[in-house]
């Protein structure tokens, strides 16, 4: 990975507000994976991130780490390698899977909300329908908690409450890719043939 120095160097031309928007912003991508254009106090650092890009993608090449960004998604996502990242369990990788279907269906939709969102009874009902299997209360929470501290979704509301609202954030549209859904929904429909062939099989970066 190449790594050009005259980029680092911008570092010393920020003024003491935009180092601590940096600090913001490094922390943000390290322990979320994503920076959001749009959240709650985002567009800030959003901003910041977007004119200081250079930067940003210079200082984490130095730990071997690359950066993507959407900026039609308003989506900034760490890519690191796979040694950093942390793989996900078979509901997990299943989870995110129709997360990422619902948001593609629900992104197409006129609202006048900034982000797509669903039920959490909605979530249920498509997890049900695409994995044909239940998701079970206990892994349902706990699995929506673990994408809110990815910056993948949000939740308004006790996640056990089927009436819940789950915000879907562009996240999920680089967290899988189309070769990624494609591959999981193969799968998937192997799995309910007969053959195991799910676990294991995504990855999100770790957050340590």
């Amino acid at each position: 990975m190449n790594i050009d120095t005259a980029d680092l160097a911008l570092i010393g031309e920020l003024t003491d507000a935009e180092t601590d928007l940096f600090r913001l912003a490094a922390q943000t991508l390290l322990s979320r994976s994503f920076i959001l254009r749009g959240t709650d106090k985002g567009d800030t650092l959003w901003d910041f991130s977007i004119r200081n890009i250079r930067l940003l993608d210079a200082w984490f090449a130095c730990a071997g780490v690359q950066l993507k960004r959407d900026e039609m998604l308003g989506v900034i996502a760490l890519r690191p390698g796979s040694s950093m990242r942390a793989r996900l369990g078979k509901e997990e990788t299943c989870a995110l899977l129709v997360a990422r279907l619902l948001f593609e269906e629900k992104r197409a939709e006129l609202s006048l909300s900034r982000f797509p969102s669903i039920r959490v009874f909605d979530f249920v009902q498509r997890y049900r329908a695409v994995i044909g299997s239940d998701l079970k209360k206990t892994r349902l929470v706990d699995v929506l908690r673990s994408f809110g501290r990815w910056h993948l979704v949000d939740t308004d509301g006790e996640a056990a409450d089927p009436e819940t609202t789950v915000i879907l954030y562009p996240s999920l549209a680089l967290a899988l890719d189309q070769n990624a859904v494609d591959e999981i929904l193969a799968a998937v429909e192997k799995e309910r043939q007969g053959e195991p062939a799910i676990e294991d099989a995504g990855q999100l970066e770790d957050e340590e």
